[in-house]
């Protein structure tokens, strides 16, 4: 599979703390970001459920936190409402949502391919603008921003 870089990036889960053992809504965001972060730059893949070693930890951990349908299509639904929540509706045809399964185990991978226009991820009242450098998801100011804005869609 090769490591992370500008376009592949590995979480272990989407919403629940291996550490702490709990649901951290902290780390819906990080998937945000990330997914901003790709679409903003070249686009790629996210793959929750395996870690940055990149083992196969699957999806069980994250799907027996649902409230509702514990099961693939409830991970989805719950990833879909990330996405809106953070980042909003209107990227949904930029981002394709499918479950290989790697090592025996059923993972999420989200694809996108590069917006035509900025996205900016909403957390606490803020919106922070983000872009893969390197094998990370790094915000830039405003005026970054608006420099990486021209350069890339001038």
């Amino acid at each position: 599979m090769g490591g992370e870089n500008e376009s592949v990036e590995f979480k272990a889960t989407l919403r629940y703390d291996l550490r702490q053992r709990v649901v951290n809504k902290k780390l819906e965001f990080v998937i945000a970001k990330t997914i901003a972060a790709l679409l903003n730059s070249s686009g790629g893949d996210l793959f929750i459920g395996i870690d940055d070693d990149q083992n196969a930890l699957g999806l069980a951990e994250d799907i027996a936190t649902l409230s509702k349908k514990k099961n693939i299509d409830g991970f989805e639904l719950q990833l879909i409402e990330v996405i809106k929540k953070y980042i909003g509706n209107e990227y949904s045809s930029r981002i394709k949502i499918t479950f290989p399964t790697i090592d025996q185990k059923q993972i999420c991978r989200v694809n996108t391919s590069p917006s035509s226009s900025p996205v900016f991820v909403k957390f606490e009242d803020k919106e922070d603008f983000f872009v893969r450098h390197g094998c990370s998801s790094q915000p830039l100011s405003r005026e970054e921003q608006s420099a990486y804005e021209k350069e890339h869609w001038g």
